[in-house]
């Protein structure tokens, strides 16, 4: 027998520690390379990721249309507000203008049904002021206010108390006293419904009844402040009314103005927040009249009055998250419909108010995320053609462009059904962010972000952590929980 012998390489220890550090770095190498490389899942295949609904979205970034103005976003305040809560509308309250300052450029509306109640007394507010009179003390308190946000003011005179010499003593010197941060006078708070509200005006009133009557102040007003900007008609549903107004004052006026409120009143016990996913019969075709309107005339026009629900908002509906998913959507709507911006109605209360006062605190409330949302999408940018391929669940996409960059806005206003969005642009693109708009449920009143981040209490905000991934194609997959949003930035 012949045996044959192997001799194998003595291995020590320090060979194998030599081994296992290699190893270890090669190992490290990697896990740092995957991690640096963290990329959107797979979308080459229809396969969701899980057993919820995909929905396909396509963006025509080739064809850049509306642009959204970068004062897009605006405050609408009784007049009553400034007369009565002098701290509120304040140079001094720096939590609210710091609130308002994370909005960037934007537009502040005076009026309401109390514009229509307060008159001008041209004096100073003193202990023996008398109920609903307005003073010269007020619109100083609000010019400083208007100053410190700079944001322009548009105003609005009584017209429900028909006095026109009385009007144009008050429009000289608010227009003297707001100086640069003015943007327009209104004449009258929804006269539209004059014959059924106001107690001065018989049930016939109707748009023939208005003109000669806003004719009237125009002209007192431009005896006392020549070439003074006006808007109009700031009415409250009634479209054929813009159209008229447009048609015999385009030449008078700056800006056409209308009201929008999803629902109400709010003393309605059948309102739920299931009301503000709902189409509303009062407003066939409204932002479209409006539109074709304005550009018929080449003029813009402004939601100047919104909210939810009218008559102060509804608790459990106009402040909770669900009002912040609709105050989204809606803007998008009005931007798609070509609305240079929208003022939402509110006070230092009221259940739909963005800001509220809590313990004499100045706090932001659901809807104000919706417009940080929209901010951070939206200013400045011009919508691009989305295409959302299954209408059968209550879910909204929209998307616009600027310098290169895509923003893509998806509201899921299912309260249950968590959906799956394939997205396919035109471009490729590189890096995907995503900022999600959150709350614990869909009627939450607390507990809500943008971004992972919440509002500080001296009224700050800074968007957080969002979402990163890589790309190197034109289509990737996100998946949108029940009752969320989410704005997606593609560069």
């Amino acid at each position: 027998m012949k045996i044959i012998l192997t001799t194998f390489p003595t291995i020590t220890f320090r060979r194998v520690t030599r081994l296992f550090n290699f190893l270890l770095v090669i190992m490290c190498l990697f896990v740092q390379y995957s991690c640096s490389k963290r990329t959107i899942p797979d979308s080459s295949n229809n396969t969701p990721v899980n057993t919820d609904p995909v929905l396909a979205i396509t963006i025509d970034e080739t064809h850049p249309g509306i642009n959204i103005p970068v004062n897009f976003q605006g405050l609408s305040y009784e007049t009553s507000t400034i007369a009565t809560n002098s701290p509120f509308l304040n140079a001094n309250n720096t939590v609210l203008i710091q609130l308002v300052k994370n909005l960037g450029p934007g537009v502040l509306r005076i009026g309401g049904n109390s514009s229509d109640d307060f008159s001008w007394s041209g004096t100073v507010r003193s202990s023996t002021t008398a109920a609903n009179t307005l003073t010269t003390s007020d619109i100083n308190n609000l010019s400083s206010f208007a100053k410190a946000v700079n944001w322009p003011v548009l105003f609005g005179l009584n017209l429900g108390n028909y006095d026109p010499a009385n009007a144009a003593s008050e429009a000289k010197y608010v227009f003297s006293a707001l100086q640069g941060n003015f943007l327009a006078f209104q004449a009258g708070n929804e006269p539209d419904g004059y014959h059924s509200w106001n107690p001065k005006r018989t049930s016939s009133y109707d748009y023939a009844a208005y003109k000669p009557e806003w004719e009237s102040y125009f002209n007192a007003v431009r005896g006392q402040v020549p070439n003074a900007p006006f808007a109009g008609p700031d009415i409250a549903y009634q479209s054929s009314w813009v159209s008229s107004f447009a048609s015999d004052e385009n030449k008078n006026v700056i800006l056409l103005d209308g009201h929008y409120y999803q629902s109400g009143p709010a003393s309605d016990p059948t309102v739920t927040y299931h009301n503000l996913f709902s189409v509303i019969p009062a407003y066939p075709g409204y932002f479209t009249i409006l539109n074709t309107a304005a550009q018929n005339v080449h003029l813009p026009y402004r939601i100047s009055e919104c909210n939810s629900i009218n008559g102060g908002g509804k608790t459990g509906v106009s402040d909770v998250f669900a009002s912040t998913l609709w105050a989204l959507d809606f803007m998008w709507m009005v931007a798609s419909n070509n609305g240079q911006g929208v003022n939402f109605h509110g006070g230092s209360g009221g259940a739909y108010s963005p800001f509220a006062l809590n313990s004499g605190q100045v706090v932001a409330r659901p809807e104000y995320y919706a417009m940080l949302a929209f901010k951070y999408a939206a200013a400045g940018a011009a919508i691009v053609p989305t295409n959302l391929s299954n209408q059968s669940y209550h879910c909204r996409a929209y998307a616009c462009s600027k310098s290169g960059i895509t923003a893509i806005t998806i509201i899921n206003e299912e309260n249950q059904q968590n959906l799956n969005f394939k997205i396919s642009l035109t471009n490729k693109f590189g890096v995907v962010h995503i900022a999600r708009l959150t709350a614990p449920s869909i009627t939450a009143t607390s507990g809500i972000s943008f971004s992972g981040s919440v509002v500080n209490a001296d009224g700050t905000f800074q968007v957080g952590k969002t979402e990163d991934y890589s790309n190197d194609t034109n289509e990737f997959s996100v998946s949108i929980p029940a009752a969320s949003a989410a704005v997606i930035i593609v560069q």
